[in-house]
């Protein structure tokens, strides 16, 4: 016979283990659910990186762009994804020239010294359980690639 001080305490031992075995589930499942959550915000931002390299590519393509802006959505799987891109000048100063230089290799240089550079910038945005994701990336693009339109004459009037 059992003396009657132990009399219940494998209730309370159990009562206390369940709710120790409830906590630390609770705990497990939520960490897998952060784990799988930014696993899935990770291949997000993977995708909208080469997304972003694609927009890069089409961009370049076209030859002699002008200054300007658009925007965008892609094809299918990736519709939950859009885009806006812009084409912007950049002023280079002409660099200080090395005192030793050649004469005619100083005029070659300002002759053919091209004082700008373009800049393509692309943000690619998409959603995730209703929060907003972007991924914004910059390249630069060589003089060529830019259209500047011509300067107007004196009377304003751009030329034909």
């Amino acid at each position: 016979m059992r003396p009657r001080s132990v009399r219940g305490y494998i209730f309370v031992e159990s009562l206390v283990a369940m709710a120790v075995l409830s906590v630390s589930a609770v705990a497990i499942q939520e960490a897998i659910h952060q784990a799988i959550l930014a696993r899935a915000e990770a291949m997000d931002y993977t995708t909208a990186r080469f997304l972003v390299e694609k927009v890069f590519a089409d961009r370049i393509l076209v030859f002699e762009q002008p200054e300007g802006e658009g925007k965008g959505t892609f094809d299918a799987p990736f519709e939950r994804f859009s885009y806006s891109w812009e084409v912007k000048r950049v002023e280079i100063p002409m660099p200080q020239l090395p005192p030793g230089m050649l004469p005619e290799d100083m005029k070659f240089f300002k002759d053919n010294y091209v004082k700008y550079i373009g800049k393509l910038g692309v943000k690619v945005t998409w959603s995730r359980a209703g929060t907003p994701f972007t991924a914004t990336a910059e390249t630069l693009l060589r003089a060529g690639m830019i259209w500047m339109p011509p300067p107007p004459d004196d009377l304003g009037v751009p030329p034909r």
